[in-house]
């Protein structure tokens, strides 16, 4: 990308912000996977399949980006079993294959959620059949898949401090059917059923310095003292990092830092796993909303790379063309979201530069 090219993309950039911008863009020939590679973290991102179908282009640049790969759709419950007993695993099995023949390390998302559960689940859940439902599902799943993914995310949300419960937990239908033991119950079947992958528990707004955020920073940090007390097999803790760009002030400041330092204290391998950020409150102009963006990008992943147990960068979609904000919070004046790194013709926006400088600036781990 020549330099003129670079200032249309970025729009009228103020000349004291060119010179930072410049020297992001001799980056550009360096993938993301390489920067973070060169610091032994890794980058990557959620893809369904069909994405590749509909944009070749896009599957090249999700190849040239990433060396880990999540299923945004394939291994959720309601994708893998919509009758009793009946599993199709044909579209996780294409996904798998196709990281395996393309050097892609895979993450398993997800095993035990509150959403994405078959109908038929849902209306066999009891206090006498709960247990029995989930940890067959986990067998299931994670048996057919073991010894070919990196990691598993084994409990997806579990907390919510809203829920006014003591102990932080989510009201979540095996909470109320099997009880608070249903995270162990899941990490230990897990650990049976695929014995050699990374167990990880992915968890919302733990990024967030807020009293919400706080909330679950303090019931994670408790129910993680007495799991790991009781040799539960919990390797890493996902932070989810779904961003808004109003959350600039909440985001990557001391208290985070000090939190993910606990997480490392208790042993976690620490992974951002779906990283986006929403630009519905910002500007119509692309280029003070791609501005705002980047910047956010930079500083809460510059925050979160100082801490050498953080060892993944996980995006929720590369290009705007493909990521579940235009339908979850689109922009009011109805303009295409743009939360991604990368634009909708797949060409590197302010955000890339931002994530790139955050990974060359972060300290190699040992």
């Amino acid at each position: 990308m020549n330099r003129r090219d670079f200032a249309k993309m970025l729009g009228l950039v103020a000349a004291a912000e060119w010179a930072s911008f410049e020297a992001r863009a001799q980056t550009a020939a360096a993938p993301l996977k390489r920067l973070a590679n060169e610091k032994q973290v890794m980058f990557g991102s959620c893809v369904a399949l069909k994405y590749f179908d509909q944009s070749p282009r896009y599957r090249e640049l999700f190849l040239s980006q990433c060396d880990i790969a999540t299923p945004e759709l394939h291994m959720k419950w309601d994708s893998l079993s919509r009758q009793p007993g009946e599993y199709d695993f044909s579209n996780a099995d294409h996904f798998v294959t196709f990281c395996g023949t393309n050097h892609l390390k895979v993450r398993g998302h997800t095993l035990v959620w509150h959403d994405s559960i078959p109908a038929w689940v849902k209306g066999q859940l009891s206090p006498a059949t709960a247990k029995t439902v989930m940890l067959d599902h986990i067998h299931k799943v994670a048996g057919h898949f073991a010894n070919k993914l990196y990691s598993w995310d084994v409990v997806n949300e579990a907390l919510d401090p809203s829920s006014q419960r003591p102990d932080g937990l989510r009201a979540n239908p095996w909470l109320q059917n099997i009880g608070i033991d249903y995270i162990e119950q899941a990490f230990r079947a897990t650990a049976k059923a695929d014995p050699k992958a990374l167990l990880v528990w992915n968890e919302n707004y733990l990024e967030v310095s807020n009293g919400f955020g706080d909330a679950k920073r303090k019931a994670m940090l408790k129910q993680l003292d007495g799991l790991l007390a009781r040799g539960v097999p919990i390797h890493g803790i996902g932070l989810e990092a779904h961003l808004r760009s109003d959350q600039e002030n909440v985001l990557g400041d001391t208290s985070y830092e000090l939190f993910l330092g606990e997480l490392a204290k208790r042993g976690m391998k620490i992974f951002i796993t779906e990283l986006d950020i929403q630009d519905a409150n910002l500007p119509a102009d692309i280029g003070a909303r791609d501005r705002a963006v980047a910047n956010l990008y930079k500083k809460f992943l510059t925050a979160s790379l100082r801490q050498p147990a953080v060892m993944g960068v996980i995006t929720w979609g590369l290009s705007d063309s493909f990521t579940w904000i235009s339908g979850y919070r689109p922009r009011k004046d109805g303009l295409p979201v743009r939360p991604l790194a990368f634009d909708r013709n797949c060409q590197p926006k302010p955000a890339y530069y931002a994530i790139a400088e955050a990974l060359e600036t972060a300290p190699r781990r040992a």
